[in-house]
């Protein structure tokens, strides 16, 4: 992913009433619309993307009634299965990637270049300003569809259990680590972590490194700074510090999704790190009692305004690429940029996610109205600085998978000086393949 400030021009209230009339009632691409073809996808799809996945597929069977589908969940484990099939010659014909899979996948001539598609079918006019441009890779090609726009990780907390125990709302990490302790004083679980998934325990180490340096762990994976670095290292103090204090829960690093959010919705836990993607299903269990910090209470005392907007999380090279493989590959794009039109206004419908990536059809609403709280950090989203990246998308693989091997030691219990003497060993190892 090419290093940049995202900064996205835009608010609910013109998003929502900008979704344009770009609807899947578009005229893609000229194929025989009877074909019958069976056709392997590996993608996401656990409960919650069960019916986005679902949604897409009936809108391509509206155009393509003949063609099936293989579904293959796509795993938590970081791109090894799909780098595996793609290394014995069982690429899937369809998959969803990030920036991480793509890494290697196109290095390894494993997918199509689909530029001339993405423009053919129409997707690349629906695709919004701001979004414009983000379906080309670092190399100059094309891989994917793009699906995903900008996302914010979040550090939520739950208000009710802030003025029931009369524990002041941090700003600032002296007072976070005070809440920590009063928290776990009144057995009350500070944060709820779900570090079974790489990239949550990522999102915790850059909420204090964009503290002192925006372009957070991607800086350490290309090799451009070092854990030792000033800022940085006392950073790794202050998180080591909040983790002997027992910021997260007991076994946080086997814990999934489902049992951290329900920690916190279930006022077991005060905050809960997650991304913005979450919040409709937060307001719905917990309706106003569920906030975030416009910006991560990490910094010291008296520098609360230090790298204010400084979040983790941004533009995700993310979407549905299609095998260089597979047979007809003009076919098969046409129902990739369905596929990819149908997951975005899925996700509109079943999760209340703006669009943020295409324009779609202004008459799609969502079963569940977009809540207030997503309509407010939308219109944040703009102010908010991307520099960082996620774990699961950096280009730098090997340092990534240490990376977060080695967040998950620390989570379970290290000396801060280890800490940082075992990143700056990574960096020397591997920062900047």
């Amino acid at each position: 992913m090419k290093k940049r400030v995202i900064s996205f021009m835009m608010s609910a209230v013109l998003t929502l009433s900008g979704l344009g009339c770009y609807g899947l009632a578009n005229v893609h691409a000229e194929t025989d619309t009877n074909v019958e073809r069976k056709l392997k996808i590996f993608a996401h799809y656990a409960e919650a993307e069960k019916p986005i996945l679902d949604y897409a597929i009936s809108k391509v069977q509206e155009k393509y009634p003949n063609v099936t589908f293989e579904i293959e969940a796509h795993p938590n484990d970081d791109g090894q299965t799909l780098k595996t099939r793609a290394a014995t010659g069982d690429m899937p014909d369809i998959a969803h990637v990030n920036a991480g899979d793509v890494e290697s996948l196109s290095a390894s001539g494993s997918l199509l270049d689909v530029a001339e598609y993405v423009k053919d079918t129409g997707y690349a006019d629906k695709m919004t300003e701001s979004a414009k441009g983000t379906e080309v890779y670092d190399d100059g090609k094309t891989y994917i569809f793009p699906d995903s726009g900008a996302s914010a990780i979040l550090l939520y907390y739950n208000k009710k259990v802030f003025e029931d125990n009369n524990i002041k709302v941090p700003e600032n990490y002296d007072e976070l680590l005070e809440a920590t302790k009063e928290l776990v004083a009144d057995d009350i679980i500070p944060c709820a972590l779900f570090a079974k998934e790489g990239f949550v325990s990522g999102a915790f180490f850059d909420m204090f490194a964009l503290k002192s340096n925006p372009a957070g762990l991607k800086a350490l994976s290309e090799g451009k700074a070092h854990a030792s670095d000033s800022g940085y290292a006392e950073g790794i103090k202050k998180m080591v510090d909040l983790v002997n204090e027992g910021f997260f829960q007991a076994g946080c690093t086997s814990t999934d999704y489902e049992t951290a959010q329900n920690l916190f919705t279930s006022g077991q836990a005060a905050m809960f790190i997650n991304g913005d993607w979450d919040i409709s299903s937060l307001v719905e269990k917990m309706g106003d009692d569920v906030g975030y910090f416009e910006s991560y209470p990490m910094a010291d005392a008296g520098k609360e305004q230090d790298n204010y907007y400084a979040f983790s999380g941004g533009f995700t090279y993310e979407g549905y690429a299609v095998s260089s493989d597979t047979e007809d590959p003009e076919l098969v794009a046409d129902i990739v940029s369905i596929l990819a039109e149908g997951t975005v206004e899925g996700n509109y419908i079943y999760q209340s996610k703006i669009p943020t990536v295409i324009n779609i059809d202004s008459s799609i609403e969502p079963n569940t109205p977009v809540p207030e709280l997503a309509k407010k950090e939308a219109e944040e989203l703009k102010n908010m600085d991307f520099q960082t990246a996620w774990t699961h998308t950096l280009k730098n693989a090997e340092f990534a998978t240490s990376f977060v091997e080695l967040l998950q030691e620390m989570l379970t219990g290290m000396d801060a000086d280890d800490v940082i003497v075992s990143i700056d060993d990574l960096v020397d190892s591997f920062g900047g393949n």
